[in-house]
Order: C-alpha cells, then sequence, then structure tokens
C-alpha cells in the first residue's frame, strides 16, 4: 500500500454481493487491524509506517451486501479489492447478514492511497465483520491477494517492517515470497532487525488468520510468547545468542511457528549458517540507496562546491566499499563503475577546475554506470528473477 500524491483517483469501491435471508446483524459491527504503507521520500527513498485500518458494518435497509471504501482509491488498490470482495463471498455466502454494509477506512482518510498492498488486511477486517473472529491490537500486516486466498508479494516490505516497529506492533506478516527482504536485512544490519519484532511469513489467508487473530491458536501463543522471552534476554546481551538454551528456545518457536522469520534468521546466525550475500534485488536497492544524495549532486553539477560534498562523497565511496563484499555477484560490475565514478569526481575537485575535457570525461564515466545498469536488467535470467516477485 503507498500513499500517493498526486495521481488520478479512481471511483471508490462498491462492490455487491448476494445476501441470505437473515435478518441478525453480523457478529461484529466494528473491527481494526494495522496496514503498512510506504511514503516516498522527496530524497528518492521510502519510509514505512502502519496506518490504522477500520472496518464497521452499518444498518441499511438494502437487499443487498455492499462492501466499500469511505473514500477514494487509486486502480491498484481497487483491483485488489475486487480480489478479496470474491475470496470473502466464497468463504461467506451462507452467512451474509442482509440489511448491512461494510464499510472501510483508513485513519487518515484524508490522503490518497493506493497499490495492492492493503489486500490481505481488508480480507482480514471483513472476514472479522462476518466471523466474529477478533484481531489482535499487536498485529500489522501487508500483501496482496487472489481471489483463492493465496497471497502474493509487495513492495517496500523492508522500510514497512522498520515502519510497523516504529509503531509499537510487535507481530508483522509479510508475504512468503517477500521472504528476502528479511534475509537481506539480516545480511546488512545484523540481527539487530530482527530483535525488534516478530515477523511471520504467510502464504496464504489461513495463515494470516491464524496470525492476526486475537485467539491465536496454543503453538502460535507459544511461540510468540516464547521468542518474547528470547528478545528480553538478548536486548541485555546480544552476545547471548550462541548460548545453548537459546538455541534450544529458539528451534522451540521455530518447531511451533515454522514460518517465525525472526527466530528463523536467529537461528540461523546463532549455529552461524546465516546468509552472507544480499538477494538480487536486496543489492539492487542497497546500491540505488547509497546513490541518493550522489546523484543529486550529479543532477545539478554541485560537486564541485565545497560545503557539504566531501562529506556526500566519503559517505557514497564508504557506504559502497562495505556493501560491495555482500552484493549478489551479478551487481558488483553496476558497483564498481559508481566507485570509478566517484573517484573521478574526486580527482576533479582536487584540481579546483572544471574544462570541457573534463565534461566530456564525467559524462563517459556516468554512461558506463548508465550502460552497467542497462546490461544488468536486461540479462533474461535476472528479468525472470525479478518477475518472481510481482
Amino acid at each position: 500500500m503507498k500513499l500517493i500524491n498526486p495521481l488520478p483517483l479512481f471511483p471508490v469501491i462498491s462492490l455487491l454481493l448476494p445476501a441470505t435471508l437473515l435478518a441478525e446483524p453480523p457478529p461484529l459491527l466494528q473491527s481494526k487491524i494495522k496496514g503498512l504503507l510506504v511514503i516516498e521520500l522527496p530524497n528518492g527513498k521510502t519510509a514505512g509506517t502502519a496506518s490504522q485500518m477500520n472496518a464497521t458494518a452499518i444498518y441499511d435497509e438494502a437487499s443487498e451486501i455492499e462492501i466499500s471504501f469511505n473514500q477514494e482509491v487509486g486502480e491498484s488498490m481497487n483491483i485488489a479489492m475486487k480480489e478479496v470482495v470474491k475470496f470473502i463471498q466464497v468463504r461467506h455466502h451462507a452467512k451474509l447478514p442482509e440489511d448491512y454494509r461494510v464499510e472501510l477506512a483508513f485513519a487518515d482518510k484524508y490522503s490518497s492511497k493506493d497499490g495492492p498492498s492493503a489486500a490481505v488486511a481488508s480480507a482480514l477486517l471483513i472476514d472479522s465483520i462476518f466471523s466474529g473472529n477478533e484481531l489482535a491490537d499487536d498485529f500489522a500486516v501487508t500483501g496482496d491477494m487472489n481471489a483463492d486466498g493465496a497471497v502474493q508479494p509487495v513492495g517496500g516490505v523492508a522500510a514497512k517492517i522498520r515502519g510497523a516497529h516504529k509503531k509499537g506492533c510487535k507481530v508483522v506478516a509479510i508475504p512468503k515470497k517477500n521472504e528476502v527482504a528479511v534475509s537481506d536485512s539480516y545480511v546488512s544490519s545484523g540481527i539487530s532487525d530482527l530483535l525488534q519484532i516478530q515477523v511471520f511469513s504467510i502464504d496464504t489467508f489461513e495463515e494470516a488468520f491464524a496470525v492476526s487473530s486475537k485467539k491465536r491458536d496454543e503453538k502460535i501463543t507459544l511461540a510468540i510468547e516464547e521468542f518474547t522471552r528470547i528478545q528480553e534476554v538478548l536486548a541485555k546481551n546480544d552476545k547471548l545468542i550462541s548460548h545453548p538454551k537459546v538455541i534450544e528456545k529458539l528451534r522451540l518457536v521455530s518447531q511451533n511457528a515454522p514460518n517465525h522469520l525472526s527466530a528463523k534468521y536467529l537461528l540461523l546466525h546463532a549455529t552461524k549458517s546465516g546468509p552472507k550475500s544480499l538477494s538480487l534485488v536486496g543489492s539492487l536497492i542497497a546500491i540505488d540507496d547509497a546513490d541518493t544524495a550522489f546523484g543529486s549532486m550529479l543532477k545539478d553539477r554541485s560537486f564541485l562546491e565545497q560545503s557539504g560534498n566531501n562529506d556526500v562523497l566519503f559517505k557514497f565511496e564508504t557506504e559502497l566499499s562495505r556493501l560491495r563484499p555482500l552484493l549478489d555477484k551479478r551487481t558488483v560490475e553496476y558497483c564498481t563503475t559508481y566507485m570509478e565514478l566517484a573517484t573521478y569526481i574526486k580527482g576533479i575537485r582536487s584540481k579546483r577546475i572544471f574544462t570541457q575535457q573534463m565534461e566530456r570525461e564525467l559524462e563517459a564515466a556516468i554512461d558506463k554506470v548508465t550502460s552497467a545498469r542497462k546490461t544488468l536488467l536486461g540479462d533474461e535470467e535476472i528479468q525472470e528473477e525479478l518477475m518472481l516477485l510481482e
């Protein structure tokens, strides 16, 4: 889910479901959940946050059940919601009470919303109204979903997980196909992010239902409680990660909840089996993120100015040097062209002049970076790998 501003908006979703002859109200009249979204920042990076979403069943003397947002949403969210409503129709076709409409709302209802990643959150909200299943207050979720309940990957997952933690969420669910975001976070930042929040992967609506419920089943409850105790211990001394008792507890969590990603990667770390390199997508994102301030400096040709730019170059080179051994090997050449470009600009700055010849050489160095990226993304195998995450 993404905040959009400005983008063309599409009509409010208003999808009708056949009602039964039941006259009594649904089991719940209101339900709430935290959906995860990303906001694009002026520097090109994204920030994640958890946005409160609500569902309300409203009495309305209508002959059909209506499910709608109470605000205009973008085309992608509209399409995703059509799949959600199909799923709800199949799941609850014999239980839908007449004379009620269900209205979905974002706490921040004045900014435009788009993207498919609110689909699972919306499905859980609507299901909660019709089934009476109350949702956990400490939970947040992101993910697209098909009409058969299969959860699909979305973008910006790493930022969304960080945003969930900042909003005080203790448990978060992400699509199974986005697990690579957790692996990349571990490779890039170590175990610190894993200790902050309990991340579960979900492949189906049923898995999302199990983690999101206020009354979770015994195994998931035990896994969350046990991991909470592990978090408390490691918060005081993270070197205890390799202690036999901690490893035993992590194995217990993984047995009770095999989709508990935080436990999975902590256990890999504790047994010195953790991933050593970033994924292809993670490598591309890391390189592009390192480029933010540097790219702006190139664009406006401010690299000749002394104030601040030494720091930009230093930070850029330092970050790329740190990343280089962690990158997917297919992206190393792309990274190297960036490092060569930074080295050339340092040489220009030391001369304090900028001749036409230097301008031509600079353009050639920039073209080399562009060409390396184009070659990388033009590779058929790489494109196929990237499409698996779409």
